[in-house]
C-alpha cells in the first residue's frame, strides 16, 4: 500500500531474527537477554506502528523473498516513492546558507601557509 512504517537497523547479533523483530515470526530462538531485550522491544514498537497506521489487527505481514518479482510489492514502492517529498528522496538537506558555505569552503583560494624562517 506504500506506506513506510520505519526504518531499522539490524547489527550482526540482531540480523538473524530480523523477522521476529519485524512481525513476520513469531517465535524468537535465542535466550541471550542482550539479543532478546532489544529485538521484543523493536517487534512491540513496530507492532504498535503497524496499529497506529492500518488500526488495531487490520494488517498481516508477509515477507517476500523476492520482492523485485511480485507486482503488488512493486506498486506498492511506486505509490511510496510518488509520495514522498524530494527533501525526503534526497535523505538530505541544507540550508541556502550552509551550503554557501560549503561551497565557500571547496572552491575558495588555497592559502599558502603561513611560516616564519
Amino acid at each position: 500500500d506504500g506506506q513506510r512504517v520505519g526504518c531499522i537497523k539490524f547489527d550482526n547479533y540482531t540480523m538473524p531474527h530480523f523477522l521476529f523483530a519485524l512481525g513476520v515470526d513469531h517465535e524468537m530462538r535465542v535466550e541471550d537477554p542482550d539479543i532478546v531485550e532489544p529485538l521484543n522491544a523493536t517487534r512491540a514498537n513496530n507492532l504498535r506502528r503497524y496499529d497506529s497506521v492500518y488500526g488495531p489487527g487490520n494488517w498481516t505481514l508477509v515477507w517476500l523473498v523476492a520482492p523485485k518479482s511480485n507486482e503488488e510489492w512493486r506498486h506498492a514502492l511506486d505509490l511510496f516513492r510518488r509520495r514522498q517529498t524530494p527533501a525526503e528522496r534526497s535523505g538530505v538537506a541544507f540550508s541556502n546558507e550552509a551550503l554557501a558555505s560549503l561551497l565557500g569552503a571547496i572552491f575558495a583560494p588555497a592559502v599558502a601557509p603561513h611560516t616564519t624562517h
